[in-house]
């Protein structure tokens, strides 16, 4: 055996790292992109042709990396979604053990946070689904995938700190319509709400919503506490779709 032929292992491990490091550059680079074209072209103005020359690649190295234009959308989405956090689901383990109302102003708070990130991806996605079926089963996906982490939040909570006559699944169904992107819209985008407006909004309603008076009566409390927060009512859970 050569020297050549002992290397050769090593020499063809390092190529791969290589190849792999400059793959996951390239995808990284080309993801980058999209987020700017698609928030200033919207997705379907948004051209692969675009796409490309906005990465610094070729069309066939973009195609290559994420497959189409689609897959860029859903891997902005998640990427929106998960924030630091390795996954959505990830996101949503600081809940483990904690009491009611505790597990719904960290709810807000946390719908909050990825609302500000995602907001844009919300959008896109709304707007594509009118004209791509493959994005609009995507979008019904991510919306029953929400419905699935407030789940995750919300087991655990006793009936008899949940408001009277709410079952624990009609509680889940509540905090998904109450904390949904069309909500955001509604109140951010369209009524200028701040965002601490906005999520001293989301904890007020989503606790005299689904808990028992007592308890969210200390939320209202709390909420009182955030400094330069309009004052607003909370609105019965069927005044917003999702």
């Amino acid at each position: 055996m050569t020297v050549d032929d002992a290397d050769g292992p090593k020499r063809r491990s390092r190529q791969k790292q290589v190849g792999d490091a400059l793959r996951r550059d390239t995808r990284a680079r080309v993801l980058e992109a999209a987020a700017d074209e698609f928030a200033t072209h919207g997705y379907t103005e948004t051209t692969v042709t675009r796409l490309a020359a906005a990465a610094g690649v070729s069309i066939p190295t973009l195609y290559l990396a994420w497959g189409s234009k689609r897959e860029l959308l859903r891997g902005y989405m998640e990427e929106s979604l998960s924030g630091s956090a390795s996954s959505p689901e990830d996101a949503v383990s600081q809940f483990a053990g904690r009491p009611p109302l505790e597990r719904l102003t960290g709810l807000a708070d946390l719908f909050v946070e990825v609302a500000e990130r995602a907001a844009t991806g919300w959008r896109l996605y709304r707007e594509a689904s009118t004209v791509d079926a493959e994005i609009a089963a995507d979008w019904d996906e991510l919306q029953l995938l929400r419905h699935r982490l407030f789940a995750r939040i919300l087991d655990g909570i006793p009936e008899a700190a949940l408001a009277d006559g709410l079952t624990p699944k009609a509680a889940i169904d509540t905090a998904w319509v109450i904390a949904s992107p069309d909500t955001y819209d509604l109140l951010v985008r369209r009524l200028g709400y701040k965002v601490d407006d906005f999520r001293n909004w989301m904890k007020q309603t989503l606790t005299s919503a689904i808990l028992a008076p007592a308890v969210s009566a200390d939320a209202t409390r709390a909420g009182e506490g955030v400094e330069g927060s309009r004052r607003v009512a909370p609105v019965p859970c069927g005044a917003v779709t999702a």
